[in-house]
């Protein structure tokens, strides 16, 4: 009875070691599973008048953890039978029970990004409208018997244009300006064939009445044709005034000299008994 137990220890330990090779062979292989139909090995030799040992069973592929194999019982996960106990993988890392299932699946690959819309195009400004043209600089008015006076007109027979120190023209019975004085614009504002002559004070306080013809100094006109020699009707003896006979158009001084708008000559600057 004592021989016979130990032959089925024997043959017990015979298979574990059997199983352990096994075991390596498939560890140190390409990796192709074997499909684990091999026949068990052989029992071991018989004793003394004792029964030959029965074949072994045949082996099976496990993944995971181990069987029942060499007493270890059930292995938790994580754990492989070896050498009659259960050890942990990472004591075997080659061990096949170990390396089946390792890998995981690779992560899922993240989707594209949503393509962001493009702005909305601006509205086109709107095309402006023109400006409007500016008004010319007051003229002399052409009714006869009216002097253009600012905004407005006098009547040349009864009523003198007074400019004040800010260069307004209001209308005031004639005589009683006490700053600039106009009693005429042009030659429309008298009578007779007479022309409308003017004159500035040192001081910029102007004076305009009629008179014959040349004047003296400027003449305030309301066309061309009033100017002798075809002068033009664009000049101004104080900001808003009445237009004059520009007397320095077609004039060309020297470097040195200016030119005189009261009367048209080439005056040294800054020339007073010149140009008064």
């Amino acid at each position: 009875m004592v021989d016979s137990t130990r032959r089925l220890r024997l043959s017990t330990l015979a298979l574990a070691i059997l199983a352990a090779v096994v075991v390596e062979i498939g560890c140190s292989s390409s990796g192709a599973p074997s499909d684990g139909s091999g026949a068990g090995a052989a029992g071991g030799g018989s004793g003394s008048g004792g029964q030959g040992g029965s074949g072994g069973a045949a082996g099976s592929q496990g993944g995971g953890r181990g069987g029942t194999v060499g007493g270890c019982g059930v292995c938790p996960a994580g754990f492989v039978c070896l050498d009659g106990g259960c050890v942990p993988c990472a004591a075997c890392p080659t061990c096949f029970q170990c390396m089946a299932g390792r890998g995981g699946s690779g992560g899922t690959t993240g989707s594209a990004g949503t393509t962001g819309s493009g702005g909305a195009g601006g509205r086109g400004g709107t095309t402006s409208t023109a400006g409007t043209t500016g008004t010319a600089g007051t003229g002399g008015t052409t009714m006869p018997g009216r002097t253009a006076c600012g905004t407005t007109t006098c009547d040349a027979a009864t009523q003198d244009c007074c400019i004040s120190g800010s260069w307004q023209g209001t209308c005031a019975a004639k005589g009683s300006c006490t700053s600039g004085v106009l009693s005429c614009s042009s030659s429309a504002s008298c009578s007779g064939g007479q022309i409308c002559c003017a004159t500035v004070a040192t001081d910029g306080r102007p004076t305009a009445a009629c008179a014959a013809a040349p004047c003296p100094s400027f003449q305030l006109c309301s066309r061309p044709a009033e100017c002798a020699g075809g002068e033009p009707c664009t000049g101004m003896i104080f900001p808003g005034s009445p237009a004059v006979c520009d007397r320095c158009a077609g004039v060309t001084c020297n470097t040195s000299q200016l030119c005189c708008p009261s009367s048209g000559r080439c005056c040294p600057a800054g020339s007073g008994s010149c140009c008064p």
